[in-house]
């Protein structure tokens, strides 16, 4: 009976080091995953960082306002350009559409459920 339990013992103890050897390599692929994922989000984190600093830059008052002056021929609004909303035509407007379908419409702060 000794004999028994010492070789059960040892089979015991041989498939205990056998998890801890493959708990150990699992833990230490999962660290090296866990600081590769770490190193990206920093490098993303200060890509983001240049993405921001470059559209401040372009989005400069002085810069858009020569790239306006530069490329888009407007000139100032007069009176006579200025006109009701009711005069634009819309897709959909004139004799189908009615009052009633009108008010069918709700803003999206009123049909959003919260």
């Amino acid at each position: 009976m000794n004999k028994l339990s010492t070789v059960v013992w040892l089979v015991v103890i041989a498939i205990a080091t056998f998890m801890l050897y493959k708990v150990k390599y699992e833990v230490q692929a999962l660290k090296t995953e866990v600081a590769e994922t770490t190193r990206e989000l920093e490098q993303e984190k200060q890509a983001m960082h240049v993405v921001a600093a470059e559209w401040a830059y372009l989005n400069r008052p002085e810069r858009l306002q020569k790239l306006a002056d530069k490329y888009l021929a407007s000139s100032d609004v007069t009176v006579n350009q200025i006109a009701q909303i009711d005069a634009i035509p819309f897709p959909g407007q004139g004799a189908l559409a009615s009052n009633d379908t009108q008010q069918e419409f709700k803003p999206v702060s009123v049909r959003v459920h919260r």
